[in-house]
């Protein structure tokens, strides 16, 4: 059995010729004889025609060249057909790498942004670090500068000797 239904229902036999003699009686009472061509193609009884069914007769070569011509058509249609599904395949996989570069791409993007992020976080500490000591710095020479325009006690003294210095030269 065909995995697929055949598109025409052929039957292969050979035409059988014969000449057949008929008379036949004309008005003047006379037999006349007629000589005719017949053709007979014998049908077998698993033939899937029915009775008065209407068919079309092909010869031999022609049906042949036309079952070659279909059966080339019906390759090249699967050969086609195969390569439709092998490009289709191919190129699943390119979207596939195509979305893993973009998606690498992308990951390594965010990466370096995070890099950068980090170097950034601490810069700012850095920089805090040092505004802090900055700071600091300036609170102590404030604090020295306190001491030393002697308004403490320290600065007193400081005067005293910076005078006495001045004076005993």
């Amino acid at each position: 059995m065909l995995p697929y239904e055949p598109l025409i229902k052929t039957i292969h036999s050979k035409v059988k010729c014969y000449t057949r003699k008929t008379k036949k009686k004309i008005k003047s009472g006379e037999t006349h004889s007629y000589s005719s061509k017949q053709f007979i193609i014998p049908l077998k009884n698993d033939q899937p025609f029915s009775c008065e069914e209407e068919v079309s007769i092909l010869k031999s070569e022609d049906f042949f060249r036309m079952n070659n011509l279909l059966n080339q058509r019906r390759s090249d249609y699967e050969e086609q057909l195969q390569r439709i599904i092998s490009l289709e395949q191919e190129l699943n996989i390119l979207k596939t790498k195509l979305k893993y570069y973009n998606d690498l791409e992308v990951d390594i993007k965010l990466l370096k942004l995070k890099r950068l992020e980090r170097e950034l976080f601490e810069l700012e500490e850095k920089s805090k670090k040092q505004e802090e000591k900055i700071n600091d710095l300036k609170k102590r020479l404030e604090k020295d500068e306190i001491i030393n325009k002697g308004s403490g006690v320290l600065g007193k003294l400081s005067d005293l000797f910076i005078n006495k210095n001045d004076k005993n030269p």
